[in-house]
């Protein structure tokens, strides 16, 4: 995952320099005059969670399903320092982390670490007062002499975003750790999957459902998808795989049929979530592979700098999906797509964002920003929101010809993708 930049403003080295003095590392909430009502939060974990409740809150990285739509929000076109304007509350973390917030009702969860411990973090909604901390160190079969893995300084112990299902919180480390834990902080089981060989740093998020946790370990050899039952740990299925990522895996329904989409450096890959079963596999990346794929309409999308953005036809549930278009101008570093029925936007590193015909692949428009995304972008009904390295959030809306409708900014670079619940965004 090579964090760069090649605009005119923002040099490679700059950027390194921003995300070193991250260390302590900060969520801002942003609030409309409009009230919403997030409903009281699940502490004890006893009631069973709906899919309605996935879509409404934000359980992983790039929200529900990790496709990076965000159902039911109303968030803020403006903000600034000035004044606080739309700023309720902004708090320090204690430690550097690459992750991005997760929130179920009153509650936003993050991760942080360094060579003493890794840890999970719950805020308060309302206040951004922390209301617990989970310190993950020294787990039971952790490597007897407890070394730690050689990871990118800017990636860190703690890239990878952790997922909830409103009843238990899961995180994975670099380190190899993940663990779960309740709604209270307390932990509720934890394991080892050993230390990833990873040259940059294992970065993959985690995703759940309702019963399973979902884990996309990659290496240099050994490879593993795994499957966790979320409530006990309990392994249920494990795939061995032979390529590698730093891109996080997505959940969709395809048609009537769940299934859980993977890129690595040689393929687009498609598991079912119950059994791990390979549905389908299509080779058509290479490359070092970080950006997320995208879903929409029985169409999935890829963007890989170095490589190609694809369409591939997966809605007939073929064994062999055909490619429907392949375009291989402006493409994503780390920071992944969007798509909807008409659309596929597609950031850059160095800030040219592009927006594509979904179903042809046509540009319908093209622009220059100048600061370069880590963060991916949200699309919020008709409006799509991508923060850059600079901490300006770029609002436009997602049409055929481009229309800014704001680049309200923070003060200080993003680099995470933010969370939208109700009418609240958290950077």
């Amino acid at each position: 995952m090579r964090f760069r930049t090649c605009s005119s403003t923002t040099s490679a080295s700059d950027l390194r320099t921003w995300l070193a003095s991250a260390m302590c590392a900060l969520i801002t909430l942003l609030l409309q005059p409009l009230a919403f009502g997030q409903g009281a939060a699940n502490q004890d974990g006893s009631d069973p969670q709906t899919q309605q409740d996935f879509v409404r809150n934000w359980p992983g990285f790039r929200g529900p399903g990790s496709n990076g739509h965000a159902h039911f929000a109303t968030p803020p076109t403006q903000w600034g320092t000035e004044a606080s304007k739309n700023i309720i509350w902004k708090i320090p973390i204690a430690k550097h982390g690459m992750s991005s917030p997760v929130v179920w009702k009153d509650r936003v969860f993050l991760t942080g670490a360094d060579d003493e411990s890794r840890d999970i973090y719950c805020f308060d909604t309302a206040t951004g007062n922390r209301v617990w901390e989970h310190l993950v160190s020294n787990l039971p079969d952790a490597p007897v002499d407890g070394g730690l893995p050689n990871v990118l300084q800017e990636t860190g112990f703690a890239a990878p975003t952790v997922a909830t299902n409103g009843q238990l919180v899961a995180a994975i480390f670099a380190t190899g750790e993940l663990v779960a834990v309740n709604m209270k902080g307390e932990r509720v089981w934890a394991k080892h999957l050993g230390i990833p060989d990873n040259h940059y740093g294992h970065a993959s998020s985690l995703i759940c459902n309702r019963e399973l946790l979902f884990v996309q370990f990659d290496q240099k050899d050994n490879s593993m998808l795994f499957a966790f039952e979320m409530a006990t740990g309990k392994p249920v299925w494990e795939v061995t795989r032979q390529e590698m990522s730093w891109a996080s895996p997505i959940l969709i329904e395809n048609n009537g049929r769940m299934e859980l989409v993977l890129i690595d450096n040689k393929s687009v890959c498609s598991y079912s979530p119950e059994s791990g079963e390979r549905y389908w596999q299509v080779e058509c990346l290479a490359g070092e592979i970080a950006p997320s794929a995208a879903y929409a309409n029985g169409t999935v999308f890829v963007a890989v700098e170095g490589s190609a953005a694809l369409a591939l036809d997966v809605s007939n549930h073929a064994e062999s999906p055909k490619v429907i278009w392949q375009w291989d101008n402006e493409l994503p570093d780390s920071s992944s797509p969007v798509a909807t029925d008409e659309y596929l936007v597609v950031p850059t590193a160095y800030g040219v964002l592009t927006c594509l015909a979904a179903k042809s692949g046509e540009v319908h428009w093209e622009h220059e920003f100048d600061q370069g995304f880590s963060s991916s972008p949200i699309v919020v009904n008709d409006r799509v929101y991508i923060a850059d390295l600079s901490g300006r959030t770029r609002i436009f809306k997602l049409a055929k010809d481009f229309e800014l409708l704001g680049e309200p900014g923070v003060g200080e670079p993003v680099y995470a993708t933010p969370a939208f619940v109700g009418d609240r965004i958290y950077l």
